[in-house]
């Protein structure tokens, strides 16, 4: 892999794999790619001087170039079909693989809360003149998409995600576990796999390991390395205190932040043990994180308009969603209007229970279609079958400003939640409210 200098990332505009482009334009590399469709993320690819392309058929492969490809390209397409079998073609997974045989490794997994927590960490140690590298599945609201070549010298702070066992492989040398939940089974096929490939994970980390001990999935995991703790409700080695305080050695201390929900406190006080085990003062990593502004679509605020206030979200599981419900319900006075789009069929599917309950606590849920993210519709499985009392589904996102305009009121909170193309509405409704 080091003796490529020219670089073609095939999926470029997905999350995990414009960061990897960005940290490899930043390392000094000729880097292009191609993706399906023009997104927020290829604009901003293209605007860091990276070339993307969207027409299979203007693709030319080179012995000279190393392609790296994601689990959303499918090598049997005749388009791509030249890729398999080559030394130069790589996975997602053989990359980081391969990246973390070249540097020092702080990992962050979990089903929930890598991707803000690994953002938090690298602007701990940026904001502390740390210059790490970093590769997460995001973009912050300060420096864009999350990649960066930092000094050579440096870790590289990485998400290591569960999902097709990405982390398989990857040799972590210290690791942060936020939380082990049922995903991805459509590939683990069943909870037990997928907790024993973070099973397998946590024993082979080299140094240090991180655990938040409110997850009783991760308390019950017996481990052999250096191990911190963090929980609100054991005695652990970082002792939680709702809503923003934490206790370290018999000193209680205060987290000040522009996040809203505990589950992100609970991701600061995990980052803050990672970073200690790094150098990182607990006083300088609090100063931090009073600076850290957040990632996009976690929790983020759009705007208000008429009194009404608009956030987008990425969640996209039960337990997700229903953490940012909480959140946003303990900081607003009026109604709670929730627009779900589920993401995949087989989510959909093994979820639909979980879903249907998290979303009655808003005051109206609307669900639009199912974004299929490349998978074959399910007979039986559709948006239609959440319909309740306060469940109300709508075909499109077109139909949903004209339903909400009625509805709203001042004081009210609308949320777009969802891992699909649905983060395009949030700014929608808002124009259709100030017409």
């Amino acid at each position: 892999m080091k003796n490529y200098k020219d670089i073609c990332v095939l999926g470029i505009g997905g999350a995990g794999m414009s960061s990897i482009a960005k940290y490899l334009v930043q390392k000094g590399l000729n880097v292009r790619g191609y993706d399906q469709r023009k997104s927020f993320l290829t604009n901003q690819l293209e605007q860091d001087g990276i070339k993307v392309e969207f027409e299979k058929h203007k693709l030319n492969y080179s012995e000279a170039t190393l392609y790296i490809y994601s689990s959303a390209i499918n090598l049997e397409d005749k388009h791509f079909n030249i890729y398999k079998n080559k030394d130069n073609v790589i996975s997602r997974p053989e990359f980081l693989t391969e990246l973390s045989r070249e540097s020092k490794i702080i990992g962050i997994t979990g089903t929930h809360g890598k991707t803000s927590t690994t953002a938090l960490l690298a602007h701990i140690f940026h904001y502390n003149n740390i210059d790490v590298s970093y590769i997460y599945g995001g973009s912050t609201l300060y420096s864009g998409i999350g990649g960066h070549f930092g000094s050579p010298d440096q870790p590289l702070v990485l998400e290591t995600d569960e999902a097709f066992n990405t982390f398989e492989n990857i040799e972590i040398d210290d690791l942060l576990v936020t939380n082990i939940d049922e995903d991805h089974l459509d590939y683990f096929k069943s909870f037990e796999n997928l907790k024993e490939a973070f099973v397998n994970v946590i024993n082979k980390v080299q140094n240090n390991l991180v655990l938040n001990y409110d997850d009783e999935n991760i308390k019950n995991i017996n481990v052999t390395s250096n191990c911190l703790t963090y929980s609100s409700k054991e005695e652990t080695t970082f002792k939680l205190i709702y809503p923003n305080k934490f206790v370290f050695k018999d000193v209680k201390y205060q987290i000040t932040t522009n996040l809203i929900g505990s589950h992100f406190i609970s991701n600061i006080v995990g980052a803050i043990c990672l970073a200690n085990l790094n150098g990182i003062s607990i006083d300088n990593s609090l100063k931090a994180i009073e600076t850290f502004p957040g990632v996009k679509r976690r929790i983020e605020f759009l705007g208000s308009v008429l009194g009404v206030k608009v956030y987008d979200d990425y969640g996209h599981h039960p337990t997700e969603i229903k953490a940012t419900i909480d959140a946003l319900r303990q900081n607003t006075s009026g109604k709670l209007f929730v627009i779900f789009q589920p993401h995949r069929y087989t989510r959909t599917k093994n979820n639909f229970e979980k879903f249907k309950n998290v979303l009655k606590k808003a005051d109206l849920s609307i669900v639009i279609d199912i974004y299929p993210a490349g998978e074959m519709v399910i007979p039986g499985v559709s948006s239609k079958n959440f319909e309740d009392s306060n469940i109300k589904y709508l075909k499109s996102m077109r139909m949903v400003p004209s339903f909400l305009s009625s509805r709203v009121n001042k004081n009210d909170t609308i949320l777009t939640i969802g891992a699909g193309d649905i983060t395009l509405l949030g700014p929608e409704i808002i124009k259709y409210l100030d017409d």
